[in-house]
């Protein structure tokens, strides 16, 4: 599989991955019990992993901060040796390959990230995680890559006024003693470790029901619940359903969105959505976050990048759906503003030099951009228009079925893109996710000589060499602003210089080009003959 895979990335970047993968091992289930100190911030963990290795020619890898110290290790039932070098926490393998092994690690100390144990904006304690990009690792023992998906589960043990909010399903609580409760959480669907979470702390829940039948809640600060309610999670049942209708079924059992301590605006942990807490404090969080977070549970969450230079997967996927609730309800105009709003801030981003599949930058953090958010968006919203509505639907839909639960890179969309369209879409892909920038147009409508109302368009594009050429349909409107008579032509671009013809109305003096916000470019136009 490896050797198919680096034959592909040589051939085809949109197939291309440069993080170091463990294909060695695959982690299929992790259970987590976890003691949060009524004081301090130390935590006490046991850890147990399920996984099968392809081979026993090496090792099971965890990545485990060195700031944590490590007890014990068992393997099955045995105590086993183990080796804890920086952040690598290393178990020999044991059985066959092919086999399903348990192992278990207990540890605990002081976690330098990831798990924060401290004061919320009101001055109450309270403990969130939070672990975006590969920050897991720094308070529990995981595969801290999102190739490697696993099911979770959870015994957190808080102290007793404490409410606890984690991924998946509330199995059950019980009291431990000394004023102490243990919640129990089970999620059965394969999710990414940087979306493994749990919050806690004195919380307030407002429960909802979609008409699809989704579980909601609204798990806030006693002082800002009134304000969640009544603001920014007022349209959060329609924001689910017009998702699950486009896309399908929503993807767990349930969805809490969590006032938090995220360092995030929003963080799409799968299940449990967390909130930056001074957005509720101050009252400035907005819908458009909302749907941005909750369109991540199926892109991002439900379909994970594989590797993640293919962000634009889940932030880009998540920023156009944010702006397409607007357009299900029926709200056309807000559409198009967010469109215009992505468009323009890509266009003063300072990342315009650079692709999407940007394998050069090894920050993760620096991913977090205007190409894989802004200009991910408007990849999405153009191969919508090259391909039409029902197709591009029906492609979303069929991405969705086949890599629910499961990883996918940029090849795997465009193929399923091009299977249910018919069309080579290899151009369109290879243009907006491999080359720079954007296509900068210079636009000269001229009269034909000796007929008044005909004439031509001719289109340069001017963007610099670095960024290449783009293939784009181009549409110039030609109209006259006081009587609102206007003609228009498409102008296909299959090279820097493009030409069409057009009917110009009596008194034309005003020219448009993509009026309909369909292409992300930018134009300066000229009449030619004045």
């Amino acid at each position: 599989m490896l050797t198919l895979l680096l034959a592909l990335q040589a051939q085809n970047p949109l197939a291309h991955t440069v993080d170091p993968i463990r294909t060695h091992q695959n982690i299929l289930h992790y259970e987590f019990a976890i003691s949060i100190p009524d004081t301090g911030t130390a935590i006490s963990v046991a850890a147990t992993i399920h996984y099968r290795p392809e081979t026993l020619d090496g090792a099971l890898v965890l990545d485990l901060s060195d700031s944590l110290r490590v007890f014990r290790v068992w393997a099955g039932r045995e105590e086993t040796a183990f080796r804890h070098e920086g952040d690598s926490l290393v178990i020999q393998h044991w059985g066959a390959v092919g086999d399903s092994l348990v192992v278990t690690v207990t540890y605990g100390g002081r976690p330098p990230d990831g798990l924060f144990i401290q004061e919320n904006v009101h001055g109450h304690r309270t403990a969130f995680a939070d672990n975006w990009p590969n920050r897991a690792h720094f308070w529990i023992p995981v595969e801290d890559h999102p190739s490697d998906k696993a099911s979770v589960s959870w015994d957190i043990e808080v102290p007793a006024g404490w409410k606890v909010i984690a991924n998946g399903r509330l199995v059950d609580t019980t009291r431990s003693g000394a004023g102490r409760m243990i919640w129990r959480y089970r999620e059965g669907h394969r999710i990414p470790a940087y979306t493994f979470v749990l919050g806690a702390g004195e919380l307030t829940v407002t429960s909802l029901v979609t008409e699809r039948g989704v579980r909601q809640g609204l798990w806030t600060y006693p002082e800002d619940s009134a304000y969640a309610v009544e603001q920014p999670f007022s349209r959060v049942n329609a924001i689910v359903d017009a998702f699950a209708e486009y896309v399908g079924a929503f993807p767990y059992d349930k969805l809490a969105h969590v006032q938090s301590s995220t360092r995030f605006g929003g963080m799409e942990n799968s299940g449990a959505i967390f909130y930056a807490e001074r957005g509720y404090a101050n009252r400035s969080m907005g819908e458009g976050l909302v749907a941005h977070e909750t369109a991540h549970q199926w892109f991002g969450d439900a379909v994970t990048e594989y590797d993640w230079h293919h962000l634009w997967l889940s932030e880009g996927f998540a920023t156009y759906f944010a702006a397409l609730f607007y357009q299900l309800i029926g709200d056309e105009d807000e559409f198009r503003r967010r469109m215009e709003a992505a468009k323009q801030g890509y266009l003063r981003s300072g990342v315009v030099d650079r692709p999407i599949l940007d394998f050069a930058e090894t920050n993760y953090m620096q991913l977090l951009n205007a190409n894989n958010y802004h200009k991910g968006a408007w990849v999405l919203h153009m191969l919508r228009g090259e391909v039409g509505d029902r197709v591009f639907r029906e492609g979303i839909r069929e991405y969705y079925r086949l890599f629910r639960d499961s990883t996918a890179l940029s090849q795997d969309l465009r193929e399923v893109m091009e299977r249910v369209s018919g069309r080579d879409l290899g151009r369109f892909f290879m243009q907006w996710l491999t080359q720079p920038g954007y296509p900068q147009l210079r636009v000269t409508v001229k009269r034909t000589e000796g007929q008044r109302n005909r004439g031509t368009v001719e289109i340069v594009q001017t963007q610099p060499d670095a960024w290449g050429s783009f293939t784009i349909p181009v549409r110039v409107a030609v109209s006259n602003s006081i009587t609102g008579e206007r003609a228009s032509v498409t102008v296909r671009m299959t090279g820097r210089i493009g030409r069409g013809s057009l009917a110009i109305p009596e008194g034309a003096d005003r020219i448009e080009v993509d009026p309909d916000g369909d292409v992300l470019l930018s134009a300066e136009v000229e009449w030619g003959d004045r």
